[in-house]
């Protein structure tokens, strides 16, 4: 379904930005990060985080802003374009999903989230991996 909803995200707004460009802009909006976090929340190297990043400043869609104290950290922020953008983009994907999930049956519906709230719960729940009975192969 994740992969499904990154497809149709992907060829509807292919002209704004990508998945990945939407998930860093969507982190900025809560704080600036710095390019060791994002690189950390994505899973990718520095120089991967700073060539996404450079492609995000050529857009106007960031900033970036060396530490006073430490030049080697930069800090990331997000502009009012980007959040202009980042709002468009949530709004098309919002509309998809409600586009497919309308076919769903409501009661289907609401079962369906009461189950995917359950599962958020469980995956902030860091504990489980320390639990001796649940060991990964």
């Amino acid at each position: 379904m994740i992969y499904r909803v990154r497809v149709l995200h992907n060829r509807y707004t292919v002209d704004e930005i990508t998945d990945t460009q939407f998930i860093v802009l969507r982190s900025l909006r809560k704080a600036p990060c710095n390019t060791s976090f994002l690189a950390h929340m994505l899973g990718v190297t520095l120089s991967a985080v700073t060539a996404l990043i450079n492609r995000l400043y050529k857009m106007g869609l960031v900033t970036r802003e060396r530490h006073e104290k430490d030049r080697r950290q930069v800090w990331i922020t997000i502009t009012p374009k980007g959040l202009e953008v980042l709002r468009d983009v949530e709004e098309k994907r919002n509309l998809l999903l409600a586009l497919y999930l309308s076919r769903v049956p409501e009661n289907e519906r609401e079962q369906l989230l009461q189950l995917l709230q359950r599962t958020v719960r469980l995956f902030e729940n860091e504990a489980i991996l320390e639990d001796e009975t649940v060991k990964p192969d």
